[in-house]
């Protein structure tokens, strides 16, 4: 029974996971402001929130920490994303305050495990730490908002579209562990370069639409 489980809830988890890539490309690619994009942008965020949920019985059911720990730094960067398309007010609420300490935890437990992956050998804590490096930054962008407000404007929209770019990054490492890393045995490719090639690819992306969204009309 418990490994039936755990087949139904991996087939859901690798199913939410294809959605959420397939919108992601069509929220991107549609206008911003538009229904499709709206429409396409919720059921990434919909698909990216059962993604979170399902890695935790999967991680009590088959133990994998560095997948749980990119699943949480996922539903971070979906869920404060989502948070700044939908709210407009010039202060964050204590639902944000509790995310961010949420986010703390996420931090520590993958820079933690990192390091103890790095100290028993294993080069992915890089990886590891470089996620924890990442989400440190997004965090202390919130822990700022929360000081001083909300961000208003076209930067809550810059805002919005580097959380869920983020997220969507983190969605197709993921694939790649499941689908690519495995066949490296026996290579000479380390693993690690796989983890890291979509932030590589996709941060230039990042970083563009968000000096267009940001630069002078």
């Amino acid at each position: 029974m418990q490994e039936q489980i755990r087949q139904f809830l991996l087939a859901t988890h690798v199913l939410s996971g294809i959605t959420a890539l397939l919108s992601a490309a069509a929220a991107i690619a549609s206008k911003k402001g538009r229904a499709l994009h709206r429409t396409t942008g919720r059921v990434y965020s919909i698909a990216m929130g059962y993604i979170v949920c399902s890695a935790f019985p999967l991680a009590i059911l088959r133990p994998n920490p560095f997948l749980f720990g990119v699943a949480c730094f996922s539903g971070y960067l979906v869920w404060t994303g989502y948070r700044r398309a939908t709210q407009r007010a010039p202060q964050l609420t204590r639902t944000d305050q509790w995310t961010v300490l949420a986010g703390g935890g996420v931090i520590a437990g993958m820079a933690i495990y990192g390091a103890y992956m790095l100290a028993t050998g294993e080069s992915l804590g890089v990886v590891s730490l470089a996620f924890a490096g990442g989400l440190t930054i997004f965090v202390a962008q919130d822990i700022q908002s929360l000081r001083s407000g909300a961000p208003l404007g076209k930067f809550r929209i810059a805002r919005h579209l580097q959380r869920m770019l983020g997220g969507t990054i983190a969605t197709i490492t993921a694939v790649l562990v499941a689908q690519v890393v495995p066949q490296l045995a026996g290579t000479s490719i380390p693993p690690f370069v796989v983890w890291l090639s979509p932030t590589i690819a996709l941060t230039p992306l990042i970083v563009w639409w968000s000096y267009k969204t940001l630069a002078p009309k």
